[in-house]
């Protein structure tokens, strides 16, 4: 049975072994304790440091990266798409930046930008299945080869409203932009019908908790939604997806992974997606299918150059 005598002994033996550490830490020990940690300082400074110049050289070359793609873009891309005129489309969370990067691209390129819409979250909220479902069978009337899938009919209900004219296009865009919540508005209203379309898509948004956001559907978004809506208006008219390839949500890998019939140019932000996507609507319209970028399931660092 454990007395007082032995909790009174364990007591004296801690406070004898602080009493140890104290003295040895306030005299042998501590030269070399405090060399140690100042050794110990002065290298994690010099890592830091080390680190900073080598992220302000990468900077340095990203952005002259840039500026050469840029300047080369202006000889490569001027005639490329002369005559031609695109819709451009916006994903929720595309960037004004990244919007302004293609269209300037674009307009080099020769093209005329005829309008600018946005489309909503409504296209691939799992709440409104049922209703998209249902206000599919709406467009039907208005279109000339109906898909299966009723997120591709509202697809195609898209491309075919900024691409033909006429009152089947008219009624399209209303059933679109129709409602307190509609899967359209309205950025820049067309002057006339598109020869393509771009849709522009976000950069990477990395989840909440630090992790790699997944493709999987979540009680608020379902990506394959997406996927089927950008493959209806790519099998309606020639359409360029330019967006995020690194994470597995990110639209691009998306379209790449569900190996979908739609061009695609990852990288978005960058001056080598923005120059790509006027290539890929020229190579799109001919008839090639293509995946252009860095990322997994691209085909190729960039589109096929032709004038």
């Amino acid at each position: 049975m454990i007395d007082f005598r032995y909790h009174l002994v364990s007591l004296i033996s801690v406070f004898l072994a602080l009493a140890v550490g104290v003295v040895l830490g306030a005299g042998p020990l501590q030269n070399s304790l405090g060399t140690a940690l100042n050794d110990q300082v002065s290298s994690l400074r010099a890592d830091r440091n080390d680190l900073q110049s080598r992220l302000e050289q990468t900077e340095a070359a990203v952005n002259d990266r840039d500026d050469y793609i840029t300047s080369a873009a202006d000889t490569l891309l001027p005639g490329v798409l002369d005559g031609r005129s695109v819709a451009v489309v916006l994903m929720p969370e595309a960037e004004g930046d990244d919007i302004d990067q293609v269209v300037t691209e674009i307009e080099t390129a020769g093209a005329t930008i005829t309008g600018r819409v946005t489309l909503t979250s409504a296209w691939a909220e799992t709440a409104r299945d049922s209703f998209r479902s249902t206000y599919s069978g709406q467009f039907g009337p208005y279109l000339d080869d109906v898909a299966a899938d009723g997120n591709a009919v509202l697809g195609q209900g898209l491309a075919t409203a900024l691409t033909q004219e006429g009152e089947d296009a008219t009624a399209l865009m209303e059933l679109l932009t129709a409602s307190d919540t509609p899967l359209v508005t309205v950025d820049a209203q067309p002057s006339g019908p598109a020869d393509m379309i771009v849709v522009i898509g976000p950069r990477t948004v990395a989840a909440a908790d630090g992790s790699e956001p997944t493709a999987q559907a979540t009680p608020e978004q379902d990506a394959a939604a997406w996927t089927s809506a950008l493959t209806g208006a790519a099998s309606t008219a020639t359409t360029v997806v330019v967006g995020a390839g690194d994470a597995a949500a990110d639209i691009v890998t998306a379209l790449r992974n569900a190996e979908a019939p739609v061009t695609t140019v990852d990288s978005i932000g960058q001056a080598t997606a923005a120059v790509s996507t006027p290539l890929a609507l020229a190579a799109t319209a001919t008839g090639t299918v293509g995946s252009y970028g860095f990322d997994d399931g691209a085909d190729a660092v960039i589109p096929p150059i032709s004038h």
